[in-house]
This record gives structure tokens, C-alpha cells and sequence, in this order.
């Protein structure tokens, strides 16, 4: 549903919440290795995250990322919104130009509700929540 630089930067941002101290950096290649994701794509993603402010990365052969605000003020909308676009959220789903409450495409009544949800979703949904699941639950983090 989403693309996939949003999913890998949401997996990127949980795993560097569950995998650090308030002074450790996780290198970007154990990252890379330990979700699947490539090496340069991550680090693309990881330097947009860097450039909004959630990440913030040191250089050096012991270097790496961590999170530069705490996990619990960064909402998966805020990533989406970092890396991606929000287009989900306001657009026709079938792509139609004018569809709105005055012309409603045969689908608008119903993606309407359905993306409002989503995006409380999304808004209301946390950094911290997801490494807060993966601790807890067990859930995996790991794709590949």
C-alpha cells in the first residue's frame, strides 16, 4: 500500500529506536543487513530522515544513526510525509481530476471515510509504538 521508501524509512526509524541507548549510533550497514533493505537506498533514506530532523548521524569508522527526538513525538505521518508525499490522504482514489463533494467519483463517498481513518491512523501512531510492539509482542522487523 505504501511505497516502498515510506515502509523501509518506518522500519529504519523503529529499528533504530529498539536498537539504541540515548548515546549509541547503529551503524547503517548492520541496519541494511539486519531489514533486507540496500545499502545506498537506506542510506538515501536515512539521510532525508537525518535532513528533517528524526535522525541524526555521526561519521567515523564507529559511527552510524540515531534518533535525534525521542520516538514518541515522531508519527508514521510525519515519515510519510518526509519521504513520500500525502497525496494519499487528499486525492481521488481513482485518480479522477475535479472528484470531490460537488462531483464524486463512484468511489468517493466510501474512500473518503476510509482515508480519513487511515490517516488518523497514521497521525496518531508513533515511532515509539511501533518499537514498543516489536519489544513487546515479538513482532518481526526483519523482511528479507
Amino acid at each position: 500500500m505504501l511505497p516502498k521508501t515510506t515502509t523501509y524509512a518506518i522500519q529504519a526509524l523503529a529499528y533504530v529506536a529498539i536498537n539504541t541507548k540515548d548515546t549509541e549510533y547503529v551503524p547503517i550497514g548492520r541496519m541494511a543487513t539486519d531489514l533486507g533493505i540496500p545499502y545506498h537506498f537506506l542510506k538515501r533514506i536515512v539521510a532525508k530522515l537525518a535532513s528533517e530532523g528524526m535522525l541524526r548521524s555521526f561519521r567515523s569508522s564507529t559511527g552510524g544513526v540515531a534518533l535525534a527526538k525521542d520516538a514518541s513525538r515522531i508519527t508514521l505521518f510525519d515519515v510519510i510525509a518526509t519521504v513520500d508525499d500525502t497525496t494519499l490522504f487528499t486525492e481521488c482514489l481513482l485518480g479522477l481530476p475535479g472528484c470531490g463533494e460537488a462531483r464524486q467519483c463512484p468511489m468517493h463517498a466510501v474512500w473518503a471515510v476510509e482515508r480519513n481513518r487511515l490517516r488518523q491512523m497514521f497521525e496518531s501512531t508513533t515511532v515509539a509504538d511501533l518499537a514498543g510492539r516489536v519489544s513487546r509482542d515479538g513482532f518481526r522487523i526483519s523482511f528479507s
